[in-house]
């Protein structure tokens, strides 16, 4: 009677499910929706309706923290501070193995409209190496590559980030899309570059040991 109590509560462990790790178990991943904190950023308009940058910022920080949360990883929501230096450190202190800082390019041509990501430092392109081209693959724009020249979140600080603009906020076709997203549709920008940035990260911590947070790789 005892063995075969115990041949079944091994038979029940054995059946019960494991949690397998994934590329993203363990990692802590900073997300910064751009501008906020009374700034709009760019202003884009739908049929009279305005659609404000910082609106559409936090909108894709919402659904990229929603994948990395179901992917088993953590994310830390950089505070709007004032201060891009000050959003950085944010992340710093949060033991952020990666900043994802998420802005929406604008201009007064409402026709523009490409996607381009910023880096400075090597570890920086690095990252932007697996996110940038996901976003284009997934919004199918123009592609104006990954500049470097020290612009934005990137400069501060040594932890890998990627200043992304993956596409213009105020093209009339891209304001009218938001709209339609918070009415409440499906396969809209907003999603497929929430989708594209977590699979630009989950093939960057799949191909890297792991970022810098806690102060490990950091490079400059």
């Amino acid at each position: 009677m005892k063995n075969s109590i115990a041949i079944l509560g091994l038979a029940l462990l054995i059946a019960l499910p494991v949690s397998a790790a994934t590329p993203l178990t363990g990692k802590i991943i900073a997300l910064d929706a751009g501008h906020g904190n009374g700034e709009t950023g760019a202003v884009g308009v739908c049929n009279g309706v305005e659609v404000i940058e910082a609106d559409v910022n936090l909108a894709v920080r919402a659904e990229l923290k929603s994948l990395i949360v179901s992917g088993e990883g953590a994310v830390h929501e950089v505070e709007q501070l004032s201060s891009r230096h000050d959003r950085v450190a944010d992340a710093e202190n949060a033991g952020s193995d990666v900043l994802v800082s998420i802005h929406h390019n604008g201009s007064t041509n409402t026709s523009a409209d490409y996607t381009q990501s910023f880096v400075t430092q090597k570890n920086d392109k690095i990252l932007a190496g697996y996110i940038h081209p996901a976003i284009v693959s997934a919004l199918d724009l123009q592609d104006k590559g990954i500049k470097n020249d020290g612009y934005g979140m990137t400069v501060y600080g040594s932890l890998p980030g990627v200043l992304t603009e993956s596409y213009f906020i105020t093209n009339t076709e891209a304001a009218c899309d938001f709209l339609d997203y918070q009415n409440g549709a499906t396969n809209t920008r907003v999603q497929k570059e929430a989708q594209a940035m977590y699979d630009g990260l989950v093939a960057y911590f799949s191909a890297n040991t792991g970022g810098s947070g806690n102060g490990k790789g950091r490079n400059r």
